[in-house]
C-alpha cells in the first residue's frame, strides 16, 4: 500500500532536470525519444524512476546495461499523454488488485459511453505493454527491446532475459 502511496505522490509533483533530458536523449534514438516525451510527465518520471532502480539491480549480475536502460525507459510507452491520468490509473488499479477479471473485461472495450475515459483508462493500463511493443517495432527498435517491452508485464518464464526480470522488478518497487 506504501508503494502505492508514493506512486501516487510521485506522479502528483513529477519534474524532469535537464540532466535527466540529456540522459533519455543520450540513450534514445529519435524515434524513441518521440515516444518517451510523448508520455505524460507522471509517466516520464516513473520510468526514469524505474532506470534508476533497475540499474541498482544491475551490479548483481553480468547484464547489458544499456539494453536495461534502454527497456526501462521505453517499458511503458504504451500509455500515451492523455491516454490516462492519474486518477484512472489509481482507478485502474484499484480496480485490478480487487475485481481483476471484471476490470481486464470492461477495460478491453476500450472508449465508449459514460464513462468512456475511464474504460479507456483501464483498456490503456491492460494494453499498454503490447500497444506500446507495437509503437517501438514502427519506430525501428530492435525486436529484443520491443520483445521485452511486450511481455513485461507478463508471468515470469524460464527463458526471460535478465533485462526483462530486473525491469519487472524495478517496475513493481516504482
Amino acid at each position: 500500500m506504501f508503494s502505492r502511496v508514493k506512486q501516487v505522490i510521485s506522479a502528483l509533483t513529477a519534474r524532469i532536470s535537464r540532466q535527466e533530458e540529456e540522459f533519455v536523449n543520450r540513450y534514445l534514438h529519435p524515434g524513441e525519444q518521440a515516444l518517451f516525451w510523448g508520455m505524460s510527465l507522471a509517466e516520464q518520471r516513473h520510468a526514469l524512476n524505474v532506470t534508476y532502480t533497475a540499474l541498482g539491480f544491475s551490479g548483481q549480475t553480468a547484464i547489458d546495461i544499456r539494453r536495461l536502460i534502454r527497456c526501462a525507459l521505453l517499458h511503458d510507452v504504451g500509455k500515451r499523454q492523455g491516454d490516462i491520468n492519474t486518477a484512472g490509473k489509481i482507478m485502474a488499479v484499484l480496480a485490478h488488485s480487487l475485481a481483476p477479471g471484471w476490470a481486464e473485461a470492461w477495460g478491453r472495450q476500450g472508449r465508449g459511453a459514460f464513462p468512456a475515459n475511464l474504460r479507456h483508462a483501464f483498456y490503456i493500463y491492460f494494453n499498454h505493454a503490447e500497444r506500446g511493443a507495437s509503437l517501438l517495432s514502427q519506430a525501428g527498435t530492435e525486436p529484443e527491446i520491443v520483445e521485452i517491452v511486450r511481455r513485461h508485464h507478463k508471468a515470469p518464464a524460464k527463458d526471460d532475459p535478465p533485462e526483462l526480470c530486473f525491469l519487472r522488478e524495478a517496475d513493481n518497487i516504482n
